[in-house]
């Protein structure tokens, strides 16, 4: 008796362990990103499934569409190369009126359905430097906030690889859940 007690009790906590990690895979996230450098400002800002790193990244670089993104501010390609899954936001400031000022945020909601974690990734407008963007990984159930890091392709120094610049260029934060 007691350990048919016992085993009741264990399947409801794994079914209500697996019940809610299901209902909160369901759920879309609305997030804020806030331009957190000094003096530069931020390009359009691409958000997508972190399982579309591989049109972002490759052998250390960044894929073709990417690096347009990441030199001209348009992610136009990049968005055309991952799809429906990727989603565009954009600040209101500077020329032509799609750059996120320091100190302003955007706030966009996305899906969370089948997405390990979501990829963040933006130009950093090229008026001091004009091959950096900044990137993170951002897991939205954990409703933490993330730094972004920031990042050089090399393309101006003719090396192309991506090297690491510094962090805390923005910061992700999940403000609501949205549930299904």
């Amino acid at each position: 008796m007691v350990l048919k007690r016992i085993m009741m009790a264990v399947s409801l906590a794994v079914a209500v362990i697996f019940g809610g990690v299901a209902t909160a895979l369901a759920h879309d996230y609305t997030l804020r990103i806030t331009n957190l450098m000094d003096e530069e400002l931020l390009a359009p800002i691409v958000v997508t499934s972190a399982r579309m790193d591989k049109h972002i990244f490759t052998d250390g670089y960044v894929t073709p569409e990417a690096q347009e993104q990441i030199l001209t501010g348009d992610p136009g390609k990049l968005v055309q190369r991952i799809g429906r899954r990727a989603h565009v936001v954009h600040g209101s400031d500077g020329p032509p009126g799609v750059l996120l000022a320091p100190g302003k945020s955007v706030e966009i909601t996305v899906n969370g359905r089948r997405n390990s974690g979501l990829r963040i990734i933006a130009m950093v407008a090229p008026t001091m430097k004009p091959d950096h963007f900044v990137t993170a990984l951002v897991n939205p159930q954990s409703m933490l906030p993330v730094i972004m890091d920031r990042y050089d392709i090399g393309y101006d120094e003719n090396r192309r690889m991506t090297e690491y610049v510094a962090s805390g260029a923005a910061r992700v934060e999940v403000i609501a859940v949205i549930p299904d």
